[in-house]
C-alpha cells in the first residue's frame, strides 16, 4: 500500500474516532439540556441535520489534519481500526443505554 493510502487510512479512522465521540456526546447532551438541542434546530432547521453538519466538517477538518501530522506506519492502520471499532461499539452501547434508560423514565 503506498504512503499516502496508508495516511488517509489511519487519518480517516482517527477522524472518524473523533465524529463518533463527538455524536454520542451532542446527543446525549441535547437530550439532557433542551437549550442545547432547541440551538441545533435553529441552525438547520432540525437537531440531526445540525449534528449531521457538524459531523462532515468535523471529520473533513481532522482529516486534513491527522493526514498532515501523523506518521504511516502499516502498524498503525491496525491499532487505529481496532480503537474505531471499540469506539463505535461504547458509542452504541451508551446510545442503547441511554435512549433505554431515557425510555423508563430514569432520566
Amino acid at each position: 500500500m503506498s504512503n499516502n493510502k496508508i495516511k488517509l487510512a489511519i487519518a480517516s479512522a482517527y477522524s472518524a474516532i473523533l465524529n463518533v465521540v463527538f455524536v454520542t456526546a451532542i446527543t446525549i447532551w441535547a437530550e439532557l439540556y433542551v437549550p442545547l438541542k432547541d440551538w441545533l434546530k435553529s441552525v438547520s432547521g432540525h437537531h440531526w441535520t445540525t449534528k449531521s453538519i457538524f459531523s462532515v466538517v468535523l471529520f473533513a477538518l481532522f482529516l486534513i489534519i491527522f493526514y498532515f501530522t501523523l506518521s504511516d506506519n502499516e502498524k498503525r492502520i491496525r491499532n487505529a481500526l481496532r480503537n474505531l471499532l471499540v469506539i463505535v461499539v461504547l458509542g452504541v452501547l451508551a446510545l442503547t443505554l441511554f435512549f433505554s434508560a431515557h425510555h423508563f423514565g430514569v432520566f
